[in-house]
C-alpha cells in the first residue's frame, strides 16, 4: 500500500494476564489490612510486609505499562486493516482520499507536484463471465501485486473498487507520471495471470497533476478521471 510499515505487534513483549493483576492487588488489600487485624508486627516483620507489597506494586505497574502496550498496538492493527482491501493487500478506497489529503498538504507546503494515477482493466467483466467470480478475485489481487512491485518505494497503491485502482506519484510532474502509467499497463499487458495466461487483458490509466490540475481531491479526481475515460473512449491500453 505504502512504504510507510506498519508497527511491529510483537515489540510490546507478552502481556501479563487479569488473574495476576488480581492476585498482586488482593495481596495488597491483605497486607494492609492484616496490621489492623492482628496487631502491631516486629520491625523484620514490618519490612518483609512493605518489601511484599512493593513487589506486588511494581508487577502490577509493569502488567498495566505492558497491556497498554498490547492495546496501542492492537488498534494500530485495526486502524491499518481498516484502511486495506483485503482482496488485494493494496490500500482501500477510505486509505486514497486519507493519503491523497495528506500529499496535497505536504506537497503544497513544499511547493512540489505529485501526480494521481488511476487505472481500470479492460476486459475484466469478460473474464468473470467466462471463468467466474473466483478466478476474477485472483485476477484482481496479482494486479495488485504487480502494482506494488512496478511502482516506486514511495508511491502508494490503492483499490478503489471492482477493477479500478489508483496510484499517487509522489514528486512527479506529467512526463514522469505518463512513464510510470506505461509501466504499469505494459506489465498488466505482459504478465500471465491466473490459471489462463493467453487471455487478453489491458488496461487504461488517466492521471493528473497536483497543483497544475486542482489543489484539492475533488477537481484532482475530476481531472484523472476524465483523462481516464478519455483513454478508454478512443482505445484501450492507453493513457
Amino acid at each position: 500500500m505504502t512504504s510507510r510499515e506498519s508497527p511491529d505487534n510483537h515489540s510490546a513483549g507478552t502481556p501479563i494476564g487479569p488473574g495476576l493483576l488480581i492476585a498482586g492487588l488482593a495481596t495488597i488489600v491483605v497486607g494492609l489490612i492484616l496490621p489492623l487485624l492482628l496487631g502491631s508486627f516486629s520491625d523484620r516483620q514490618t519490612l518483609i510486609l512493605a518489601l511484599a507489597e512493593a513487589a506486588c506494586l511494581i508487577v502490577i505497574a509493569v502488567g498495566v505499562v505492558i497491556l497498554g502496550r498490547r492495546l496501542r498496538a492492537s488498534h494500530e492493527a485495526l486502524w491499518e486493516l481498516a484502511r486495506r482491501d483485503e482482496l488485494t493487500g493494496v490500500g482501500n478506497y477510505r486509505c486514497l482520499h486519507e493519503r491523497l489529503g495528506e500529499e496535497i498538504a505536504r506537497h503544497g507546503r513544499h511547493g512540489r507536484r505529485f501526480a494521481l494515477l488511476l487505472l481500470d482493466l479492460d476486459g475484466f467483466k469478460e473474464v468473470n463471465e467466462r471463468h467466474g467470480h473466483l478466478e476474477g478475485d485472483r485476477l484482481l489481487a496479482e494486479v495488485g501485486r504487480a502494482l506494488r512491485d512496478e511502482v516506486r518505494g514511495e508511491d502508494a497503491v490503492f483499490r478503489q473498487g471492482g477493477d479500478e485502482f489508483a496510484v499517487i506519484v509522489e514528486e512527479a510532474d506529467a512526463a514522469e507520471a505518463e512513464e510510470v502509467a506505461a509501466r504499469v499497463r505494459l506489465r498488466v499487458a505482459n504478465r500471465g495471470f491466473g490459471s489462463d495466461e493467453s487471455r487478453p487483458l489491458s488496461a487504461a490509466t488517466g492521471f493528473a497533476i497536483y497543483p497544475e490540475d486542482g489543489v484539492d481531491s475533488q477537481a484532482l479526481f475530476g481531472v484523472a478521471d476524465g483523462n481516464l475515460f478519455a483513454a478508454k473512449r478512443d482505445d484501450v491500453d492507453r493513457v
